[in-house]
């Protein structure tokens, strides 16, 4: 898989299809498949980026401007709260910001072809019809309520007054476990990802065979499923887990989180459309950052 510059410049591929970011313009979209195995490092750059904003925002919304704007409850037990859940809108703000919007919209299309009505064709007809029914309308508002619970928990969580009574070195840890929070749940929505192309290979050559299965099968996730081999899947799921693991030993069990959202995802995707498509790997994707995030929160709350 290289080393050197060919990993600094197959990671600018990465990073500029998974963000909105304009660090390298005129990547194939074909490179970008034959390097997915590098989705979860690219995600832990992410997920720095949210966690430090989540950190930030909070920090200013629960000791500042907050402070001033509820007339002096600075430190109570209200302002807390508030300053929870702003941070909390801070933060999916920042993270749809920074990442898009394509795999919410693979999660809408995914539930509204999964609740229509009729075969397998049909099924992929309303996957792939642009109008957003109300199954995916629903699907997008409850997996938003659930991950602004979660990272309102979370957030609610956080002490910022370690570092002032316990030392810089408490400050410094909570800061660090905080973070790891969205670092692990942006890594284990990237794994989920990879393990979705990983088990799609299968469904994926069983449409392509069939005499009418093969409409989704020309279209961009089946080019990352083609790109997709045992190894970079490995590869994938090893550096998904040291990631996770630099954060604590927690972190590295509830990534799998990711792989057990795909196994379960993939498995709908090959009863209802037989093969997975690009929406399909956006539900995956966005269904593991939320299930991860909310046992983060539990573990954080314990």
């Amino acid at each position: 898989m290289g080393s050197g510059g060919y990993f600094d410049w197959a990671m600018f591929d990465v990073v500029s299809f998974l963000t909105r970011l304009p660090v390298k313009r005129g990547a194939k979209i074909e490179a970008v498949a034959a390097k997915s195995y590098l989705f979860p490092l690219a995600a832990s750059f992410i997920g720095l980026v949210v966690g430090a904003v989540a950190f930030g925002g909070l920090a200013v919304l629960r000791f500042g401007g907050l402070a001033v704007l509820r007339f002096g409850v600075w430190g109570s037990e209200a302002g807390s709260e508030a300053g929870s859940e702003l941070a909390a809108l801070l933060v999916l703000l920042a993270l749809y910001s920074l990442t898009g919007l394509l795999h919410l919209d693979g999660l809408a299309d995914f539930f509204d072809g999964l609740m229509a009505g009729g075969g397998r064709s049909e099924k992929r007809r309303a996957m792939k019809d642009e109008k957003l029914g109300v199954a995916g309308l629903f699907a997008v508002v409850f997996v938003l309520l659930l991950n602004l619970f979660a990272v309102k928990t979370v957030c609610s969580g956080a002490d910022f007054t370690a570092g002032f009574t316990a030392g810089f070195t408490a400050g410094f840890t909570h800061f660090y476990e905080f973070v790891g929070v969205f670092v692990v749940a942006e890594v284990s929505a990237k794994v989920s990802v990879n393990t979705c192309l990983f088990l799609g290979r299968r469904a994926d050559a069983t449409a392509s065979a069939g005499s009418n299965e093969g409409l989704e099968v020309k279209g961009l996730g089946a080019l990352f499923i083609k790109s997709q081999t045992a190894p970079k899947f490995a590869f994938a799921l090893v550096s998904a887990v040291l990631v996770s693991l630099f954060f604590g030993t927690s972190f590295g069990v509830v990534v799998f989180v990711g792989v057990v959202v795909a196994f379960f995802v993939s498995r709908l995707a090959r009863r209802n459309f037989g093969v997975v498509s690009g929406d399909v790997l956006g539900a995956s994707n966005e269904l593991a950052r939320t299930a991860t995030l909310l046992v983060l929160a539990i573990l954080w709350g314990v």
